[in-house]
């Protein structure tokens, strides 16, 4: 039985040998008189798909922070090291408070200045000897000074840092007795609640295909056989000027992997917004170039073939899709697909079964 499929196989291959040598030596002759090819066929299939949007990002926290002092100075200590859990209001940092403490001094004594010389602008004011415009410089001044004090006063209290909520202190970029200007990052802090999200940068083509909640697979390159869920969150409504590209994030569902703000993740984001394809088998597909190909279709009920060419709209396993619809009920030359041309007679032969090993 096997040696006589296999007897079936050569004379196939013999006859689209022929054939195909037959279309080269004789361009001139009709094919629709010509000899039937022999070939296979499959079925074409409709759908409505997307291609998976994929690429690479990282892991972050959805809420990190860098957080600094207000003010200048000298760090005096600080008081967590990385990976330090911290809760709500804890001192995370402190500045020596030697510049913080002078400076308030200094409003205080400036304040009570101003309170002494408005007083006796209003004595001198009541006995008609001062001028209406002193007594109302000298409250200006005092409120002048009144206002310095205060934001004296409140750059001495933020001469440390606190938590802003229960988290983990991510990184630590400042050491005691080093010179910080305000609003230099001495800690990197991700609070606890809101999770872990990817952040990956999209090129415009893909972008668009992209909606606020389509499903996505993250596996982290420590732990790549291990699929984490999620959705994406965030998307950038401008293209970063550094890249080009757009920043999206997903958000990840709760779970109990091991993350660590910085690790390499690859992303497969399902897009909701979908289109009509038509699955046709790779091998009935021929002459790509770019997005564009051919395949050949039965036509006259199936005893003869005609050249439709194609666009590409992404692949999938070992299926094409394509953009373009070949005919209701249509089907596709595969096995002998190279060897036709436009309007030649074909004859399809029935699939075969698979052999028992």
């Amino acid at each position: 039985m096997r040696s006589g499929r296999r007897n079936r196989r050569a004379r196939i291959l013999i006859l689209l040998l022929l054939s195909g040598c037959r279309g080269e030596a004789a361009p001139s002759q009709d094919a629709a008189t010509g000899p039937e090819v022999p070939v296979r066929t499959a079925s074409v299939r409709r759908e409505e798909a997307a291609p998976p949007v994929r690429s690479t990002g990282l892991v972050a926290g959805k809420e990190e922070v860098r957080l600094s002092f207000k003010i200048g100075g000298v760090v005096d200590r600080v008081l967590v090291d990385e990976g330090a859990s911290a809760r709500k209001g804890q001192v995370l940092a402190t500045l020596r408070q030697d510049d913080a403490a002078s400076q308030t001094l200094q409003a205080s004594r400036s304040a009570e200045k101003a309170e002494r010389d408005l007083g006796r602008a209003r004595q001198l004011h009541a006995s008609g000897v001062g001028s209406l415009e002193r007594l109302q410089d000298a409250q200006t001044a005092l409120d002048v000074a009144r206002a310095a004090l205060t934001m004296a006063r409140f750059n001495q209290e933020h001469a440390s840092i606190t938590a802003p909520g229960d988290g983990i202190v991510l990184a630590r970029l400042a050491d005691p007795s080093e010179m910080v200007q305000a609003g230099t990052p001495v800690l990197q802090f991700k609070s606890a609640d809101p999770g872990w999200i990817v952040r990956v940068g999209l090129a415009d083509r893909d972008v668009v295909r992209v909606r606020i909640g389509d499903h996505a697979l993250v596996r982290t390159a420590a732990q790549p056989e291990r699929e984490l869920a999620g959705r994406v969150s965030q998307i950038a409504a401008a293209a970063s000027p550094a890249t080009g590209t757009f920043d999206v994030e997903v958000a990840l569902a709760a779970t109990d992997a091991p993350l660590l703000s910085g690790m390499h993740a690859r992303i497969e984001i399902e897009p909701s917004v979908r289109e009509t394809v038509f699955f046709v088998p790779i091998d009935a597909f021929l002459e790509g170039e770019g997005d564009a190909g051919t395949v050949y279709a039965l036509d006259d009920g199936g005893a003869q073939v005609r050249r439709v060419r194609v666009r590409v709209a992404f692949l999938r396993g070992a299926e094409v899709a394509l953009r373009d619809a070949i005919g209701s009920d249509a089907r596709v030359v595969t096995d002998g697909a190279a060897y036709l041309r436009d309007g030649v007679r074909v004859r399809v032969l029935a699939s075969e079964v698979a052999e028992a090993p």
